[in-house]
């Protein structure tokens, strides 16, 4: 069996610094500043969990392109790279949580991360593959990038804004990999 606590877990907080990503419909909260919050709860979880062995992207609000983001992280070669952002449609109506994948091979992942995501009563935006997504290039960890909800609407905006959504989004993703692992053979 694969012990999620034993192995050297990496954490994406997507944009940062100068990227800001996507902007909150009502809020007007920053997706930089609320992917660094989950990132920084699932590391607490992590470490809660008595994983301490985690790699984070970034834990202040600095800029990193992808290319140095990926440089980094196969200097650090972990054994998982969970990526974290927030989504945004120009339609306000589109809601819901998102799993992605570029290699068909980490799609079961991303799938178990979804189905747990899945249990926040968010509406299921779809697990989609062959995404080409710069941090999901790498091969040599399995990976999945994670858009928790929509900034864009006004439902998924106030979950994203919630601390506690914070806390059950980090203990979902954990709970989804863990369920990956269980099937890992």
């Amino acid at each position: 069996d694969l012990d999620i606590d034993k192995m050297k877990i990496a954490v994406d907080a997507g944009h940062g610094g100068t990227n800001s990503g996507a902007t909150g419909l009502n809020s007007k909260v920053l997706e930089k500043d609320y992917t660094l919050l989950k990132a920084k709860e699932l590391e607490k979880q992590l470490r809660k969990a008595g994983n301490k062995n985690i790699y984070m992207t970034r834990t202040t609000d600095t800029t990193l392109d992808m290319p140095e983001r990926i440089l980094a992280l196969r200097e650090q070669a972990p054994d998982i790279l969970i990526s974290i952002h927030l989504n945004s449609s120009s339609k306000d109506s589109i809601e819901g949580t998102s799993t992605y994948y570029r290699y068909i091979g980490f799609r079961p992942l991303s799938q178990a991360i979804l189905n747990r995501m899945l249990e926040l009563k968010l509406k299921e935006f779809g697990n989609i593959g062959h995404f080409n997504f710069a941090l999901s290039g790498p091969t040599e960890y399995p990976n999945s990038l994670v858009e928790v909800a929509f900034l864009s609407n006004a439902a998924d905006e106030k979950k994203i804004i919630d601390p506690k959504f914070h806390k059950l989004v980090a203990k979902k993703i954990i709970e989804g990999t863990k369920d990956w692992l269980k099937n890992v053979k």
